[in-house]
Parts: structure tokens; sequence; C-alpha cells
């Protein structure tokens, strides 16, 4: 892959990257030069994308990213490892789609544990190694949210997990105003329908009838709505995350990023 961005020398944290835009952005960062931490909940999923990253410098971890311990766990290892972090991207997240009254409080706790909770857990926890890269001569550092278009439009079913990545891109705002002057950014990338397995805990959708709409049927359907016609892929959002992740975007905090493929122009 062509080095679009320089990040030789810098250490990136990418949690959830067993899979899908997470496993895209950790190979993407690598291809630009970073050293990797892996991280996922899922055993199987982490060591494929540790394989895939084969003989470059990386780091897996199994992360539960609900838990403030495994998080603290985890940086620790990163401290004795690489002794810095320069770039955080908390992507690992869950989307459970269901209409709203036959939605219980715990399924918004759950969604706000795993795609909020860990965000500012993750964010707290990054501070200290990222100072250690700055003391060591980085110019700066990065972190990368990564909320959804569905934080800030309606979906079908999505009233739960709309409701906590609005709060992350809120959550990312406030942060990147305190930091603004400490030389650590923090932006927010916000996809718009992707096609990952985020969205496993989904119902199928049901038509008028009741009966599933087969996936490929749905799927068809979402496409549909995109002006440019198709679902976005993982590699169509990596790119961003390494341009906010580099020194090209240091100027750059507090800011939202869409990626939907005209989605939310109407």
């Amino acid at each position: 892959m062509s080095r679009l961005f320089q990040l030789d020398g810098k250490v990136a944290w990418v949690t959830g990257a067993g899979s899908g835009i997470g496993r895209t952005a950790a190979l993407t960062l690598a291809d630009q030069g970073a050293a990797l931490v892996v991280s996922d909940i899922n055993p199987v999923g982490l060591a494929e994308t540790a394989s895939l990253l084969g003989d470059r410098p990386h780091l897996m971890l199994a992360h539960d990213v609900t838990s403030q311990e495994q998080w603290t766990d985890g940086a620790a290892r990163i401290g004795e490892r690489f002794d810095r972090l320069d770039i955080l991207v908390n992507n690992a997240g869950i989307m459970v789609s269901r209409p709203f009254e036959l939605s219980p409080l715990e399924l918004l706790q759950r969604q706000q544990r795993i795609n909020v909770d860990s965000v500012y857990i993750g964010m707290q926890t990054a501070l200290p190694l990222m100072r250690q890269a700055m003391a060591a001569g980085a110019a700066g550092a990065s972190i990368i949210n990564i909320a959804s278009v569905y934080g800030m439009v309606a979906g079908a079913q999505f009233a739960a997990y709309s409701a906590t990545k609005g709060a992350v891109r809120a959550l990312s705002r406030a942060v990147a105003f305190e930091l603004a002057r400490t030389g650590i950014r923090v932006n927010c990338v916000l996809p718009g329908p992707v096609q990952t397995n985020l969205g496993a805990d989904w119902e199928p959708p049901k038509g008028p009838d009741g009966a599933p709409i087969p996936p490929d049927v749905a799927l068809a359907a979402w496409a549909a709505m995109i002006p440019m016609g198709r679902l976005g892929q993982a590699q169509d959002i990596a790119p961003l995350i390494a341009f906010l992740a580099s020194d090209n975007a240091a100027f750059i905090t507090g800011a939202e990023f869409v990626a939907d493929g005209g989605y939310t122009v109407a």
C-alpha cells in the first residue's frame, strides 16, 4: 500500500481490531509505519488480525473494553513493550436493532457500556502514555473515536444505539476542548451504513406480513437509500482514521468526519 501518511515511530492502539473497521484500520496504520496494539474480545478474530500484521511490530491484547481493569492491564503492557502511545482508535462497539417499545432498559445499558463507557475509560487510560510520547519528542497525540451517522440522524429501530453514538459525539467534543492546549487531539469519525459484522445482534427485519426479510434483500434496500448506491466498506473508513492519526491533521481537534456515501445529505 502507498504511504499516504507518515506514522513511522508512532504506536497505535486499535480496539475491536478483530474484524471490520478495526481490523482494516489497524492494517492501514501499520502500512503507514505505526507499531500496532490490537485488542478485541474475540480471540479468533484477534489472532487473524495479528497474523495479517505478520512481522510488523505489534502487540495483541485480549480485551473486554467494558473492564477498567483490562484497560489498565493493557496500558501497562504497552508501557513495558513500547513505553509510549501516540494514537488511540476507540473502535469497539455493538449495534442492536429493535423497536423502541420492545427495547428493555438493559438493551440500552449494554450498548452504553460497550459504546460509551469504553470510550470514556479508554481516553482516560491512554493519556499518561500519550504524555510519555510527547515527553520523548512527539509533536502531539491523537484520539479517534468511532461514532455513527445514527448519532446524528434517525434510523429505524436504532433508538438505543443512536443514543450511545450521540453520546460519543458529545463526549469527544468535550474532551477535545479540555485537551486542546496539551497537544492531544480528539476527533470523531461517523461512518454511515458499512458492511461489517457490527450488527450481528440485529433481529431479522420483517415485512408488513411479519415474515422475516432475507438479509440480501434487506441489505439491497438499505444500499438503495445511499446516494452512491452501495453500502460502505471498512476500507472506505480506514484512510480517514489514518489521516486523523497523522501529523497532517495537527490542527484538527473536536471535529467530526462523516463518511456515508451521501446517506445524510438529504
